[in-house]
């Protein structure tokens, strides 16, 4: 595969991922079930898809086989799958319920400033320079996005403000807790396995199992595009990209989710962003290429899991 397809494919699974915040957010508008049943059926649903990949693969006989040789990794496995997957998935539906899957996305992309912070503070040093700046327009985009540069009003509803921080704090936990994980696992095993986890556990807190109100007309292609493209092709796409990518070349890809959806809210629900805020979005993307674009690129493990 050549660089070119690498990056295709890297940008598609973004535009897909972006694709799935827009289709939850028109879901939530056309129906009464709530983030959690949402969460419930796409990751017991594209779990077994992931499974069934896993399977035909080979890597899911070969995870198997390291969790029964070495059994304390399976507690590893549980820990990703609740915080990192289950609770993930939770929070951002949440934010895209009480808000916009637009705003939702960019603010949950202040996860690679945390992810800064955390490893300065377990290396006990201080960020570099581009990291501290990076650190810096991440808030600031935030502020600008939310406030409108108003200090004293939410352009964005505080619930979904709230939701989309503990959706990026988790999705920077899921960046950096399975390293040790995947260095035995395949993503495909860890992430179908962790998926499937993390959908038994959401079973009892779901007010109803009935998956009827879900495959109804007016919602039915909402739940293909999440479960489907913005999850299990998204997936493969994505880590099928970043075997033929500098960790460069993929942070810079990183920005493209925040972009489509901030793009495809404008263009599915004629959602408009004003000039302050606009400049908050782009402080944010500029946050996420700033460490690339000084030298300092995030380390990147041997295998790569990214699910969103």
């Amino acid at each position: 595969m050549g660089k070119t397809a690498a990056l295709l494919m890297v940008a598609l699974a973004g535009i897909l991922w972006a694709g799935s915040g827009t289709a939850a957010q028109h879901f939530f508008a056309h129906s009464p079930q709530n983030a959690m049943a949402l969460t419930n059926i796409r990751m017991i649903l594209a779990g077994l898809l992931l499974l069934l990949l896993a399977w035909r693969t080979g890597y899911l006989k070969k995870g198997l086989a390291v969790l029964r040789a070495k059994p304390r990794l399976g507690a590893g496995v549980a820990v990703f799958a609740i915080g990192g997957i289950f609770l993930v998935q939770y929070t951002y539906f949440q934010g895209i319920a009480a808000g916009n899957a637009a705003a939702t996305t960019v603010i949950c992309y202040t996860c690679p400033a945390m992810v800064i912070t955390y490893d300065a503070l377990r290396a006990h040093r201080w960020p570099k320079p581009a990291e501290t700046m990076a650190v810096l327009l991440a808030i600031s985009g935030i502020v600008l996005l939310v406030t409108g540069g108003r200090l004293e009003r939410l352009t964005v509803p505080l619930p979904c403000l709230l939701w989309s921080l503990a959706s990026g704090a988790l999705f920077a936990f899921s960046a950096v807790y399975p390293r040790h994980l995947l260095l035995e696992i395949h993503p495909y095993a860890l992430l179908s396995l962790g998926m499937l986890i993390g959908g038994a556990v959401s079973c009892p807190l779901v007010d109803s199992l009935d998956w009827r109100p879900f495959f109804q007309p007016e919602v039915l292609g909402d739940i293909v595009f999440i479960i489907v493209f913005g999850t299990a092709v998204a997936f493969v796409l994505f880590n099928a990209g970043l075997l033929y990518l500098t960790p460069e070349e993929a942070t810079v890809t990183a920005t493209i989710e925040p972009a489509a959806s901030v793009l495809l809210a404008a263009l599915v629900f004629d959602t408009r962003f004003g000039m302050v805020e606009l400049i908050g979005i782009l402080l944010v993307l500029t946050a996420i290429l700033l460490p690339v674009l000084a030298g300092h690129p995030p380390k990147k493990s041997r295998n790569t899991i990214v699910e969103k």
